[in-house]
């Protein structure tokens, strides 16, 4: 769906490519956060909001009382308190996404399906799970902080296109094709680093991006998972080493993402806990479309070049 509405809230500064702590009462950026994301279902894409993680939450948060202190981190069950946190960040980053998208007035189209089948359901269909979180938001903060970094304009497509997620042609005139795979919350907490990685191999051995002239193609592979500090290099090195590996004599290798950027979003569940949006771009396929988003790739992901 096309935007033909003025954005009602205030742009992210230029350049942030990530929520950041922001001053003010938590009540008042949780209820300006629910606006958003309201008006972007309900006025932008002219949707309800049904029983669902998000339609759930956002629920909650209309009937909280500010005046209520939260209980502390500790006093919750350690499972309990890292959905919560889980949660709560996917919320903050949903309502981040959209500033950036609709802010930058970057947004050509985003398919109604996109919204109804992931941002308004769940990230698994697993009906045993649960524990679930919003689907799509991972694809919708790519987006964001893509143009906010390129500019442009992007389509996000729904379930009618097949092999890419996100549509963006920067500024310049670059066209760049994303398609993201989310790892569920519930079943990723059984994951351990070997099969992390087989998932990001299986990810590019699947994936079928459009092999667009001229295009740069990127597949992105999301986990709720911390890396901490002390760990960062050593899990850069890993995803490094064994991808070289298994795609260093891929047959096809034209047709494989140029890049693979490997998404941890962890949150240790306790008060002061370590936080972390840690990311592994791996390049696969390189050529001059490749070279010529590196910049902004990198840029994108909060990185700075070499």
């Amino acid at each position: 769906m096309a935007s033909h509405r003025r954005f009602p809230f205030s742009p992210l500064p230029k350049g942030e490519v990530s929520p950041r702590h922001e001053p003010g009462h938590w009540y008042d950026l949780v209820r300006r956060d629910c606006e958003i994301i309201r008006w972007f279902v309900e006025h932008e894409m002219r949707l309800k909001f049904r029983a669902s993680p998000l339609g759930d939450l956002i629920e909650l948060y209309d009937k909280v009382d500010p005046n209520v202190p939260a209980p502390p981190i500790e006093a919750l069950s350690t499972e309990v308190a890292r959905f919560g946190l889980q949660i709560t960040a996917q919320f903050q980053r949903l309502a981040w996404a959209v500033r950036a998208l609709y802010g930058n007035d970057a947004v050509k189209q985003i398919d109604a399906s996109f919204v109804t089948c992931e941002v308004l359901d769940a990230d698994t269909k697993e009906r045993s799970a649960q524990r679930k979180l919003p689907g799509g938001i991972g694809t919708l903060m790519f987006a964001g902080r893509l143009v906010q970094v390129g500019g442009g304009r992007v389509r996000i497509n729904g379930n009618r296109i097949a092999g890419h997620d996100i549509r963006w042609v920067t500024a310049t005139g670059d066209l760049v094709l994303v398609e993201r795979k989310d790892r569920s919350y519930e079943a990723g907490l059984k994951d351990t680093a070997d099969k992390r990685v087989r998932r990001v191999i299986d990810e590019i051995t699947k994936a079928r991006i459009p092999n667009e002239r001229g295009a740069c193609r990127i597949l992105t592979v999301g986990f709720q998972h911390l890396v901490r500090e002390d760990e960062i290099q050593k899990i850069d090195r890993l995803y490094q080493s064994v991808l070289k590996k298994a795609f260093k004599h891929a047959k096809f290798k034209g047709s494989l993402p140029h890049f693979v950027v490997v998404e941890h979003l962890g949150l240790e569940p306790r008060t002061g806990g370590q936080k972390s949006d840690f990311f592994s771009p791996q390049a696969i396929h390189w050529n001059r479309a490749a070279q010529r988003m590196q910049p902004l790739l990198v840029a994108a992901l909060g990185a700075k070049p070499d």
